[in-house]
């Protein structure tokens, strides 16, 4: 199989686990965003008919068409139908005291319109984390009419984590070309870009442990290498003493170097919202593509017996040649951090919602509409009664019938629903940081351990015999006395 073929195929089992690991993710809560709601606030005299067609006009902007007076509507039973009224023009059709009005358009407009002000509700979407261009926006659409609008629970950005971590990527690939010469062996890293894309569920910590993984699949890139394809067996050899001979003790160094990864790991698995569980699924998932791909990826491109070149000096101390090649995923977890900041999480806010109305009441108002024509007169609920004649002749109520059924099915769901729903967990809620700016001051220090990775790039430096200038790119091997080995 040809090199381009090789890491083509290794990319694609990379990407059929990142898919399983997006929706394992997905399907855990780890999106963390379920919606949101702009409340808009003006005055009860303008028209609400008019100021919802000017934010319907941007609907594709935020998460949705606009819930206000205008976009609701009640039942209401003209005898030969039951009829569907815009709440809107619901006091100009029905006098107070008409029997059919249950009270229900009352308490469902006080949900708009309280205290002579009028309350328009704005789905948005996980993309509108920025309070400053909402509020631009809603400047540009309603003009001069005078308003005031709150935000109430607008998540994480989800969508620019992932953009952040593809950002990345493009870097991490366009150092793979310019160093192709120099390091020809990390192209086994490029396999590796899907599958680990599901930490961007979460944010900072999940970019900066993507960096970890890089790192650590670069360093044991040489002794999997040999693990995977170890030397033949001379005759009556054991397999696993020449394992050991030949490719534990002389990387014995580089096995150390393991407790400094999964150290690091565990400091963001405590410190930050980076769930253990799922950074174990990832972890084997990546493990597994990584082992695949060196299985596979070769440098011959002819079609013969594979050959897997292997060095025949060995490093006693491993190379750091990483921190090149993880540099940009610590830069966007760090601009993640503190330049991308988001708004109290979902359901959190400092201020209680304190106009509802609830399904319950939904219902009771279609079995009130619905069976209108059959109530008796100055009653709610109470049908007419059924009679039977009794032992004595005489006729007499039953109550063992069962009052009229009505089928709910037959009507729209609750139109409200979600948005009722949402509020109450606004005010259900634990209250956190609401002033939109950034993480937990414990997430910001825990992505202080990619220094820790970053360190050899940072403090050697090597002068360019050429031109005398310093060059930070390069890094400096670890001396040692060299593992002299035969050809695999």
């Amino acid at each position: 199989m040809s090199f381009f073929k090789s890491v083509l195929l290794a990319s694609l089992i990379s990407l059929l686990a990142a898919m399983a690991l997006l929706f394992l993710g997905s399907a855990m809560g780890y999106e963390e965003f379920r919606g949101g709601y702009a409340v808009l606030t003006t005055e009860s005299s303008i028209s609400d008919r008019d100021i919802r067609s000017l934010l319907e006009s941007s609907e594709y902007f935020f998460g949705g068409s606009p819930v206000s007076e205008s976009s609701q509507w009640v039942l209401l039973d003209e005898f030969d139908l039951i009829k569907r009224i815009p709440l809107d023009q619901y006091s100009s059709r029905i006098f107070p005291f008409d029997p059919r009005n249950d009270g229900y358009a009352d308490k469902l407009r006080e949900v708009f319109i309280k205290d002579n002000k009028r309350f328009i509700y704005i789905p948005l979407v996980a993309g509108n984390w920025n309070s400053s261009l909402l509020d631009k926006k809603f400047d540009e659409l309603l003009g001069d009419i005078p308003y005031s609008v709150e935000y109430y629970g607008i998540g994480r950005p989800l969508a620019l984590f992932f953009i952040v971590y593809a950002a990345s990527c493009v870097c991490l690939l366009l150092l793979c070309y310019l160093k192709r010469k120099t390091h020809r062996s990390i192209v086994n890293i490029i396999p590796m870009i899907p599958v680990l894309s599901s930490l961007g569920f979460f944010g900072a910590a999940g970019i900066g442990t993507a960096a970890i993984l890089y790192a650590l699949f670069i360093m044991l890139k040489e002794p999997l290498n040999e693990l995977i394809n170890p030397p033949p067996l001379r005759e009556n050899a054991l397999k696993f003493k020449t394992i050991y001979k030949e490719v534990i003790i002389p990387y014995r160094f580089y096995w150390l170097f393991l407790p400094v990864f999964a150290g690091a790991l565990a400091i963001l698995v405590i410190f930050s919202k980076l769930h253990l569980l799922f950074l174990i699924a990832v972890s084997t998932a990546s493990f597994a593509v990584f082992f695949f791909s060196l299985k596979i990826v070769t440098f011959s491109g002819v079609e013969h017996r594979r050959f897997n070149p292997l060095i025949i000096v060995r490093q006693r101390f491993p190379e750091f040649i990483f921190p090149v090649y993880i540099l940009p995923f610590a830069i966007g977890a760090v601009f993640t951090l503190f330049f991308m900041p988001y708004m109290s999480g979902n359901y959190d806010y400092n201020k209680k919602f304190d106009v509802f109305i609830t399904e319950q009441d939904y219902l009771e108002h279609i079995t009130y509409q619905s069976s209108f024509s059959t109530h008796q007169m100055g009653t709610f609920s109470a049908a007419f009664p059924e009679y039977y004649i009794d032992k004595d002749g005489l006729p007499s109520i039953d109550r063992t019938k069962v009052t009229q059924s009505v089928r709910i099915s037959d009507y729209p769901p609750f139109p409200l629903r979600h948005l009722m729903e949402f509020f109450n967990n606004v005010n259900n809620g634990v209250k956190t940081d609401t002033t939109g700016g950034s993480a937990g001051v414990s997430e910001k220090w825990s992505l202080l351990v990619l220094l820790l990775f970053l360190f050899p790039g940072i403090i050697v430096v090597k002068n360019d015999e050429n031109t005398g200038k310093i060059n930070f790119s390069r890094i400096k091997r670890f001396s040692g006395t060299p593992h002299q080995t035969g050809l695999n």
